[in-house]
């Protein structure tokens, strides 16, 4: 039996990797509904260069930004995950530096090769707003850091008609799994949806990239199953699900 045999899941990735998402659900055996709960929108910036360490801090980072860099043959290049290592290879930048557990900017500097010395010139290409622990921590060391801001992460427009739909299928038909793979998509998530809604993602079970991401739904009201996936990539978030899933069809 495929692994997500049965269950209907509700992707809130931004397009289009929610639908890159829900193509890999479908072949898993699932059902896929789609609502994204962030957009993300290019921003304008240029590039210096010349830099001891360049790092991408998302696939976003990667799309919006690769194209401005110039590295060269003895730059660092770091990714702050699989997914964003996958994207770089497919730009035809391969990061040298990918944490081998983790996806967050904790698991990135815990990384050996990433022991610079004082005055090392590091970039990191994020989204607008993003946090600042890779600055200052690089910061703290003497390095000089410069961050590039090529997109960032705005709430989408509300659908009221496919809102309602959506919320149709989940009262009647019910949905299994609600997908929150950071804090921003789960508070527009909640923004989003009708008051009776809200009501049903309190108890629907949720699949979050962190332990951070949980926290921050338990504090927001949710009580449902917390399904805590190893990063933020389709695979981790699938492979938290399939687990849940098997271990609730054994139990």
């Amino acid at each position: 039996m495929p692994p997500l045999s049965g269950l209907s899941i509700l992707v809130t990735r931004p397009l289009p990797q929610a639908t890159v998402l829900a193509q890999k659900i479908t072949a898993l055996g699932g059902e896929a509904l789609i609502l994204p709960a962030i957009d993300i929108k290019p921003l304008q910036a240029t590039a210096s260069d010349g830099h001891d360490l360049i790092i991408f801090v998302s696939v976003n980072a990667v799309e919006h930004g690769a194209r401005l860099i110039k590295a060269t043959a003895v730059t660092l290049i770091a990714a702050i995950g699989r997914a964003t290592a996958a994207a770089l290879k497919e730009a035809g930048m391969p990061a040298n530096v990918v944490p081998a557990a983790g996806f967050n900017s904790e698991a990135l500097l815990a990384h050996p090769q990433l022991s610079l010395a004082a005055q090392s010139r590091v970039l990191i290409v994020r989204g607008r707003g993003g946090r600042e622990l890779l600055q200052e921590s690089f910061s703290s060391l003497g390095c000089q850091v410069e961050t590039l801001d090529v997109y960032e992460r705005v709430a989408p427009a509300i659908d009221e008609q496919r809102r309602g739909e959506l919320e149709a299928i989940w009262a009647t038909h019910g949905i299994d799994v609600v997908t929150a793979t950071s804090v921003e998509t789960l508070d527009n998530l909640l923004a989003i949806l009708s008051e009776q809604g809200r009501a049903l993602l309190a108890t629907t079970p949720l699949v979050v990239a962190s332990r951070r991401i949980m926290q921050a739904a338990i504090e927001r009201g949710l009580r449902g199953d917390m399904i805590v996936a190893g990063g933020a990539d389709d695979d981790s978030v699938l492979g938290a699900i399939s687990q849940w899933n098997a271990r609730a069809r054994n139990g």
